[in-house]
């Protein structure tokens, strides 16, 4: 009976895809096709929770995270352009509520160059994030890379030297990419398409990153 039950429940998420694929396709909306994945991962997690979510801001939304996938839906994207610390705990809870336990997390520079939010409202926001996790999520927190105006570096080092004490003392890994990206506290021009967003060289070398630290920690 349960082998029937997991049949049934194969087919319903199937005809689903189906029934909702044609939509996908004709859609142009980035915004619908997200929504269209995001409800394609609520249903397949019933029967098997996603192995890593990508939560996060447009750093993490513009980044390939196939080569962390091993099988179909391994991997739950939900980060998106603009979200702050905020918007991203509110993903968490979407990604609990899926049994995701292993997280790929970035944020904070929308909070800090948009909102001009100060440290102490980052230092709450960010815990606030932090509380939302399982209390047995495993993961890696991508600190926030240096832009390309280099007055903003003291700023930026200050709340990913915040972010990474809190990470660290949570329990997760930190992985700081700067030296990589950027050269004298401002983004080298090869890793940046308009100073702020990745080229597709520092997308490959951010989730290359993610990676091997999983990797290192046995999360891979």
């Amino acid at each position: 009976m349960a082998m029937i039950a997991t049949l049934a429940q194969i087919f319903f998420i199937l005809a689903f895809l189906l029934l909702l694929g044609g939509a996908l396709i004709a859609a142009s909306d980035a915004g619908v096709r997200r929504a269209f994945r995001i409800a394609l991962h609520r249903r397949v997690a019933r029967l098997r929770a996603p192995r890593y979510a990508i939560v996060g801001d447009s750093l993490a939304a513009q980044c390939d995270w196939r080569p962390l996938r091993r099988r179909p839906f391994d991997v739950l994207r939900l980060c998106l352009g603009g979200a702050t610390l905020k918007d991203i705990g509110a993903q968490i809870v979407e990604a609990r509520m899926m049994c995701a336990r292993c997280f790929i997390i970035d944020g904070g520079l929308n909070d800090l160059l948009f909102d001009a939010a100060p440290l102490a409202q980052i230092d709450h926001d960010f815990r606030a994030l932090l509380r939302r996790l399982p209390e047995d999520a495993r993961g890696v927190l991508m600190l926030a890379p240096h832009v390309a105006d280099a007055a903003q570096a003291p700023r930026i080092d200050e709340i990913n030297a915040l972010m990474r004490a809190l990470a660290e003392a949570r329990g997760l890994a930190v992985v700081d990419l700067a030296p990589q990206l950027s050269q004298d506290g401002a983004r080298r021009p090869e890793m940046t398409d308009d100073g702020l967003h990745f080229s597709p060289l520092a997308a490959k070398l951010w989730v290359r990153a993610a990676r091997e630290r999983l990797l290192r920690d046995g999360l891979a």
